[in-house]
């Protein structure tokens, strides 16, 4: 839990600084002195706005989780059919943050950790529940019920698919791809006049 009273100009510091780090050092190699250094403050001051590295770190996770369920949520805000909306939702998992050397660097390495870690993996698991959330009231407008629950895992599955591919191959898997792919999904789902 972070600290009361602490200054959000100073913990998003030490939170980009994380994800420069993570990018630039590797994972393992992200001490709290490189992150400081790269914040431009004291080591002491990561202990004074955050409880340690792995407050720091699972911070960091909830901030990429947090900014990519707003960018899922703004896209999904734009549309007024059903078709539109999952589209908007395949759209927001590709905005920009997302695809930022930077953020695909640390979303990997956090990924990579969920299994070792219990911060990682309860992050990781509110992120799939909110994603799910996200997706059950608009294809329970489309869909029989009994159907819902596997069509929102199937669309998130693919989500994360096509993310991971085009953070390893972005030449080949690119977003003119990622978006054709996502939307021949999505008319499965609901077709044009829903």
């Amino acid at each position: 839990m972070p600290k009361l009273g602490i200054e959000p100009v100073r913990r998003q510091q030490l939170i980009d600084a994380t994800i420069a780090s993570i990018h630039q050092d590797g994972f393992q190699d992200a001490t709290v002195a490189r992150i400081s250094r790269r914040a431009g403050l004291s080591v002491g001051l990561v202990n004074h706005y955050f409880d340690g590295k792995t407050d720091l770190l699972e911070a960091t996770m909830q901030m990429l989780v947090d900014q990519t369920l707003s960018d899922i949520e703004s896209g999904m805000a734009a549309g007024t059919t059903a078709r539109d909306k999952l589209i908007g939702f395949t759209a927001g998992n590709f905005a920009p943050g997302q695809r930022s050397p930077e953020a695909i660097s640390a979303w990997l390495s956090f990924y990579a950790q969920v299994p070792e870690h219990d911060g990682f993996a309860r992050i990781h698991r509110a992120f799939d529940r909110a994603l799910f959330d996200l997706l059950q009231p608009v294809l329970a407008d489309v869909m029989a019920p009994d159907q819902v629950d596997h069509a929102a895992h199937t669309l998130i599955a693919l989500m994360y698919g096509l993310w991971l591919r085009h953070a390893h191959d972005s030449e080949r898997i690119g977003l003119r791809l990622i978006h054709t792919i996502a939307r021949e999904h999505v008319e499965t789902l609901a077709p044009l006049d829903s």
